[in-house]
């Protein structure tokens, strides 16, 4: 396995991580396991069972947009020639592009790529009806994850021919902190708002972090692939 896919998995895993703690879909994930936790019974383990149906749906969705994607992508000879050609100079402009939306750089007011909401669903108990939730939360795009997701995971998808491995890794990335949370609620940690802010506080800190690495990692790519610099 190539530097580049290993650099590629873990630039998918951290950046579903960076995700699943932005507020908007924080406030989905606990929205979603707070009403978990009040219809999933009487059994030890019955909000961590949900809780991992749950994250096993938000997966599921990320993974079947992400294969049928990069897959149709993939099979236009056209682009799959682009990307084996030209796939780190295209690559270079959008990790800096994301960079810079993980900071702000384009106002607090851009909306991103915001499809519809489902907040507002409601799932009746039972296995299926968790992993139902989960799959449905993961299609509610928020500007953050639509951004991230379809401007930094599929093109990287495309260009390492990683149509599973890659979406999988990001869904992993975003169901790591919603099963965390389900484990808190499981055994007894009744106050969700301490949860929320020590979410904030890593993302206060993570989420910029990150977003200098895209644009450092850009702009490398941008000197060694576009001008031949290294």
């Amino acid at each position: 396995m190539s530097a580049e896919l290993w650099a590629a998995m873990l630039t998918g895993l951290w950046t579903g991580v960076i995700t699943s703690v932005s507020p908007c879909p924080l406030a989905t994930n606990i929205a979603a396991l707070t009403y978990i936790s009040k219809h999933s019974g009487s059994h030890k383990l019955a909000v961590l069972g949900h809780g991992l149906l749950y994250a096993l749906g938000r997966a599921l969705a990320y993974i079947i947009i992400g294969f049928l994607l990069v897959k149709s992508l993939l099979s236009a000879p056209a682009f799959s020639f682009f990307m084996q050609k030209y796939g780190n100079q295209a690559l270079s402009p959008i990790l800096v592009l994301a960079g810079m939306y993980m900071l702000d750089m384009f106002g607090r007011g851009f909306e991103g790529f915001n499809l519809f909401d489902m907040s507002k669903f409601k799932a009746k108990a039972g296995a299926l009806s968790s992993l139902l939730m989960g799959m449905l939360f993961a299609l509610a795009f928020c500007p953050i994850s639509a951004a991230l997701y379809f401007g930094v995971i599929i093109p990287l998808a495309a260009r390492n021919s990683a149509p599973f491995s890659l979406p999988l890794l990001y869904g992993l990335g975003t169901a790591l902190p919603v099963i965390g949370l389900a484990v808190a609620l499981d055994f007894g940690f009744k106050k969700i708002s301490a949860v929320t802010g020590l979410a904030g506080k890593f993302e206060k800190y993570a989420k910029p972090a990150t977003g200098w690495v895209f644009i450092a990692a850009g702009v490398y790519l941008g000197l060694k692939d576009i001008f031949g610099l290294f």
